[in-house]
C-alpha cells in the first residue's frame, strides 16, 4: 500500500467535450462514481479541472461521490491546457488522465499500475476504449473509430492513446501538450514526441474505458477535427489533392480494423452497416481538411475544446 504522498497516484480529469454554455456536471458525477467504485486497494487522489467559469456551478455532491476530490480551477479553456495545468498542481511519481465522458470499468487504475510497476521501462500504459456493445451502432463505431490501439492482448505498441492513460511523471513533465486549435492533433503530436525520445508505450486491453457517443452529428464533429488533424500531421500535403489521400488512407485503416478486429467485436448482423460507415464516414473529415486548408483559427461549430 502506498504510504507516502510522493507514491500516491493522481487521476486527473477533464471534459474535452463542451456543447453548452451552462455545465451539468453529470460526465462528472458519473466518472467519479466509477472511481469511487476502483477495485485498486491504494489510496489515490482525484483532480478534477474546469475553467473558472464554471466555478459557481459544482453541485455539492461532488465530494461526497468522491471524498479525496481536489477541484482546479483556471482561465486556461482548452482541454489539453486543463490537463497541463492539474499535472503542474499534482505530486505524484504517477498521474493518469481521463476525459469526464469516458468512465473506467472496476479494474481499470489497478491493471494499469500493476502493468507500470511489472514492467518498469514503460513511460505510458493505456487500456481499451469503447462505446459499449448494446447496440449495432455502438458496436459499429466502436470498432472505427476506438480500437486503432487496440492489439487484443497487452503489448508494447507505437501508439496509444491519451485518454485513459498512465503515465510516469517525468514524462508528462517534459511533454506539455503543443498548443493547437484541437485536442486531436495536440494528442497526436505529443504521443509522437513522446514516442520519438525513446519512451515506450504498453496497450493493457482489460483496463476499458465506455466513453459517451451521441448521433451522427457527434460522429461528425469526431471526424472533422479527425480530418484537420490528418491534413496538419499525416504528411499528405496542404492541398485539395491531399483531401483524396487522406480519405484513401482511412478506408484502408477502417477496412484492416474490420478484417482484423470485426470478428471479435462485431456480431453477424453487424456486417452490412459496419461495410456502409467504413466508406461514408471518411467523408465527415472533408469539412475538417477544408479548415487546415483555410487555416482557420478554431474549428467552426465543434464541441470539443
Amino acid at each position: 500500500m502506498a504510504s507516502s504522498e510522493d507514491q500516491l497516484i493522481s487521476v486527473i480529469v477533464v471534459s474535452d467535450f463542451e456543447g453548452a454554455e451552462s455545465k451539468l456536471w453529470s460526465d462528472e458525477e458519473v466518472m467519479l462514481k466509477a472511481l469511487a467504485q476502483q477495485d485498486f486497494t491504494e489510496q489515490f487522489e482525484v483532480v478534477l479541472v474546469e475553467n473558472g467559469e464554471f466555478q459557481d456551478q459544482v453541485p455539492k455532491g461532488l465530494y461526497e461521490i468522491f471524498p479525496r476530490l481536489k477541484l482546479l480551477f483556471t482561465n486556461e479553456t482548452q482541454s489539453a491546457s486543463l490537463k497541463d495545468y492539474g499535472v503542474e498542481h499534482t505530486t505524484s511519481n504517477l498521474v493518469a488522465v481521463l476525459e469526464a465522458d469516458c468512465p473506467p470499468n472496476r479494474k481499470w487504475l489497478r491493471v494499469l499500475a500493476e502493468s507500470m510497476r511489472q514492467n518498469p521501462d514503460i513511460a505510458v500504459v493505456s487500456g481499451r476504449t469503447s462505446y459499449g456493445d448494446e447496440t449495432m451502432y455502438k458496436r459499429v463505431m466502436s470498432l472505427l473509430d476506438r480500437s486503432w490501439d487496440d492489439y487484443g492482448k497487452p503489448s508494447y505498441t507505437p501508439i496509444i492513446s491519451n485518454n485513459g492513460a498512465l503515465y510516469k511523471r517525468e514524462v508528462l513533465e517534459k511533454f506539455p501538450y503543443p498548443e493547437t486549435i484541437t485536442p486531436f492533433l495536440s494528442a497526436t503530436l505529443r504521443n509522437n514526441q513522446i514516442r520519438d525520445a525513446g519512451y515506450k508505450f504498453y496497450f493493457e486491453p482489460e483496463a476499458v474505458m465506455r466513453h459517451a457517443i451521441g448521433g451522427l452529428n457527434f460522429v461528425a464533429d469526431v471526424r472533422r477535427n479527425k480530418g484537420y488533424s490528418a491534413l496538419k500531421y499525416l504528411g499528405y500535403g496542404t492541398g485539395y489533392g491531399a483531401m483524396i489521400r487522406v480519405m484513401t488512407h482511412r478506408w484502408r485503416d477502417h477496412i484492416f480494423c474490420f478484417v482484423k478486429k470485426g470478428f471479435k467485436y462485431l456480431k453477424p448482423q453487424d456486417w452490412p452497416l459496419a461495410i456502409l460507415m467504413i466508406f461514408i464516414v471518411p467523408f465527415f473529415e472533408i469539412p475538417g481538411m477544408i479548415d487546415a486548408i483555410k487555416q482557420v483559427k478554431e474549428i467552426p461549430n465543434t464541441s470539443y475544446r
